[in-house]
């Protein structure tokens, strides 16, 4: 058995000492958000700002009616946000695993135990098989040591280390002891480094970008409004009040109140539906970037493969083999613990009968694993396993046969299958100890081991769903070219050579240089976690909006850098941290679901923008136009809050849960330099705005002249705006095809909403203290007839309109 040294370690003074001078041995990270936090996260909105703006307008002049309805609404936003981003937070916390939790150190003579926070700099800490290294620190003394530093590299295979090594933080022993000398803690380590990359403000998401854009706007039509406003009452001498009271009115109509919480829903909703694939999205905000994927960038190995290895094939005598892997196996990697399950399938109870004596662990330099057995009173067995084409060098085949098992490895190479050699030899009784030239000498061959990591169920499905929506796979992996080319192949995904590059060759290239050339490439094979933000970089040079997957600690910067950064459950939580995407069940199908409720999100908010904002545009077109003819107010300010946050507010909200279309993946990305509001929708908003405003407005006309009452008159005007909405929001939830081309009925809420909604425009007219309150009076049936008259026919308005459009559209694409 290995002993340690005798060594005192730090004294208890000392390392108190250390601890004040160097802090705790944490990792640095983004706390996760307080609820203060979480909530002015929430307020953080341009549109927020917008709604703010106009609350202190309407509260100056006393409207504190109007004030209500518009905080209102900003309260409703943030309790929505809030309760969403809370619950991924925790669920996010609930996942997390701490680099280590204790580790056995040497102070003042003796070995205690310690939370890793309480390691020092120049503690002694011992290493045995499975500890996870907690600290950056050199080995004092080392016995066959094997350290698993794939969350660092990306390498699977364990690395050998001896004396005066260094190792790392969040690395595991997979074999061997230890005792290490701590030279770094915290922030100083290189998984520390690490994670201070990604304490940098995260860039913007597009939705982000375009909501900032859009409330830009918004803002600029308010001032010219407003200014609009301020010349015309100037030149019809109207009163400050009047003027001032005016301007309210059209800043409260030019802002669509109901737009912040229902994007807010669309997208809580959307991270709920992605929860139930099996992703968890850890920002509202990400939620609908996902829609806008241009590329993804996946790992092969568990994502699109079950990331476990099955022995598939076997060539040479099946007990011998089974024999073999029984005995000389130290369960320390995947491949070899798939080995040692299929070998229980042939024998049993056989390890007891046959003694380790010793044992030299896997080395990725000497590629080979040797032990020693007791095998007879007589004899001992000594087992190697290994490269195939290493071992085949040490065995006493002919080379004829030597040349023909060669042949097998390269046809079982070629078809992606790794490989594992099998040889023994014979040993002396007396022999109880093991050196590598044992190893490497008169062999007798035993066999070869064929291992395939199977591709996951419905990931061919999920993969051709994603190409068919013209989104661009790129495979990137740290395995051969040939592995994963096959695993493509099993997938029908044929890859050219001119669509391959590898690390090697990543590596003499600069981004730029990589950005010419990645435009065509597939397939990342032999890459290290580190050249993955180099992919990144180059693709969203491109314009690409880029899904990168990762693990592993070096994968924190290139998650960070992505739109979309997407990790397993039982991913390092230093990725976790970049993630925007947390795979719960490390399925490739999870990112295309979460990439269709993406796009089902980012359409269900044009809907609602469409919708809210030819509401507002009417109402604006009502106000200005009664201003410029020199009439009274044709809607007063409340009346519009109404509209727009009550009456339209049930169908607002019914359209947040509008089901996706069927068709919804068999489209192309929507370009990145879209605007959230795009051309057509602009002329949408303006016919459908013009065309509504214009029949309340010259309805309030004649009623207005012809009778002389202001309150009859605006109180139509109040009810036909209302109405208009409740008829052509049909029409806006189909926004490129017929209405009738998209199952009415498939939306219930939005029957029931249309409903609720008319009953709302109507309730304001019930009661005496309520008419008062809106400054309406009783309307006669004639009155209501007509309004329900104007409103349908807004609906077929809206329909030809959308015809027109889509007969423009096919006819540029036909030149």
């Amino acid at each position: 058995m290995f002993m340690f040294p005798n060594e005192n370690g730090l004294s208890n003074e000392e390392v108190k000492r250390r601890q004040e001078r160097d802090g705790p041995n944490f990792l640095p990270e983004r706390p996760p958000p307080g609820k203060l936090s979480l909530v002015i996260q929430q307020l953080k909105s341009p549109l927020v700002y917008v709604l703010f703006f106009a609350a202190l307008v309407t509260l100056a002049i006393g409207h504190f009616s109007d004030t209500a309805i518009i905080l209102l609404a900003v309260f409703i936003n943030t309790i929505l946000g809030y309760v969403q981003e809370s619950k991924a937070t925790n669920a996010l916390l609930a996942l997390k695993r701490y680099v280590t939790n204790q580790a056995v150190v040497i102070r003042e003579g003796k070995r205690v135990t310690v939370n890793t926070a309480e390691i020092v700099s120049g503690d002694l800490v011992i290493l045995d098989q499975g500890a996870r290294i907690p600290a950056d620190g050199k080995l004092i003394f080392a016995n066959r040591l094997y350290i698993d530093e794939s969350v660092l590299t990306g390498e699977s295979v364990p690395a050998g280390k001896v004396k005066d090594n260094e190792v790392f933080m969040g690395t595991t022993v997979s074999s061997g002891q230890a005792m290490m000398a701590v030279t770094a803690i915290g922030a100083a380590t290189k998984m520390g480094s690490i994670a201070q990359q990604i304490q940098e403000p995260e860039e913007e998401t597009p939705l982000q970008r375009q909501l900032k854009s859009f409330s830009k706007q918004l803002v600029a039509v308010v001032g010219v409004l407003t200014i609009m406003v301020f010349t015309i009452g100037a030149l019809y001498r109207f009163s400050l009040t009047e003027i001032f009271v005016t301007s309210v009115a059209l800043a409260v109509s030019s802002i669509p109140e109901g737009l912040l919480v229902s994007l807010t829903v669309v997208l809580a909703i959307g991270m709920q539906k992605i929860v139930k694939h099996r992703g968890l999205v850890r920002k509202l905000s990400a939620a609908e970037t996902l829609g806008g994927v241009t590329i993804i960038c996946v790992d092969k190995t568990g994502t699109l493969t079950q990331g476990k290895m099955e022995v598939v094939n076997y060539i040479g005598e099946r007990e011998k083999l089974a024999e073999q892997v029984l005995l000389a196996n130290d369960l320390d990697d995947p491949i070899v613990i798939s080995a040692f399950a299929w070998g229980r399938t042939i024998i049993t109870d056989f390890v007891s009968e046959h003694q380790r004596l010793d044992s030299i662990p896997f080395s990725p330099k000497e590629r080979f694993f040797v032990s020693l057995h007791k095998w007879s009173a007589d004899k001992n067995m000594i087992y190697v396993n290994g490269a195939p084409e290493l071992l085949l060098q040490w065995t006493t085949l002919s080379e004829e046969e030597k040349k023909e098992i060669c042949s097998t490895i390269e046809n079982l190479t070629k078809q992606g299958k790794r490989l594992i050699g099998f040889a023994r030899k014979e040993a002396p009784a007396t022999q109880v100890s093991l050196e590598a030239a044992d190893a490497k000498a008169g062999l007798t061959w035993t066999g070869i081991l064929a291992f395939s990591d199977p591709v996951r169920l419905g990931v061919k499905e999920a993969l051709r769903l994603a190409i068919g929506a013209g989104i661009k796979i790129a495979v990137v992996t740290g395995d051969y070219q040939k592995t994963a080319e096959y695993v493509l192949s099993e997938l029908n995904i044929s890859v050219q050579e001119n669509e391959i590059i590898t690390g090697e060759e990543l590596k003499k290239l600069t981004v730029a240089e990589l950005a010419q050339k990645v435009k065509t490439i597939r397939l990342f094979a032999r890459t290290t976690p580190d050249q993955k933000l180099k992919i990144v970089e180059a693709l969203k040079r491109n314009g690409e909006v880029v899904a990168m997957m990762g693990d592993g600690v070096n994968d924190a910067p290139a998650l960070h850098k992505a739109d979309i950064g997407i990790v397993v459950g039982e991913a390092t939580d230093v990725a976790k941290e970049s993630a925007d995407l947390v795979l719960l069940d490390s399925n490739f199908s999870t990112i295309v679901k979460a990439i269709e409720e993406g796009r089902a999100m980012f359409e269900n908010i044009r809907k609602n923008i469409l919708y809210l904002l030819c509401d507002a545009f009417q109402e604006i077109f009502v106000v200005v136009g009664g201003m410029l003819l020199g009439l009274p107010l044709p809607i007063s300010a409340v009346q519009i809050l109404w509209i727009n946050l009550v009456s339209d507010g049930f169908p607002n909200l019914a359209l947040t849960i509008d089901p996706k279309r069927t068709a919804i993946m068999k489209e192309r990305p929507r370009p990145p330099a879209e605007r959230l509001v795009n051309k057509w929708m602009i002329t949408l908003i303006g016919s459908v705005s013009v065309i509504a405003g214009l029949a309340a407005l010259l309805s309030f006309i004649v009623i207005y002249k012809t009778t002389g009452n202001l309150l009859l008159a605006r109180s139509f005007a109040f009810f036909t705006l209302g109405l208009n909405s409740l008829a052509y929001v049909f029409s806006v939830r189909a926004l490129m095809i017929p209405f009738w081309q998209n199952h009415l009925f498939e939306n219930k809420w939005l029957i029931f909403a249309v409903l609720a909604g008319f009953g709302l425009q109507v309730l304001p007219f019930s009661t005496a203290t309520l008419r008062q309150f809106f400054g309406l009076q009783e309307l006669s049936y004639p009155y209501w007839v007509t309004a329900i008259f104007l409103s349908i026919s807004m609906f077929f308005v809206v329909e030809v309109f959308k015809l027109v459009y889509r007969i423009g559209a096919v006819k540029r694409r036909l030149r």
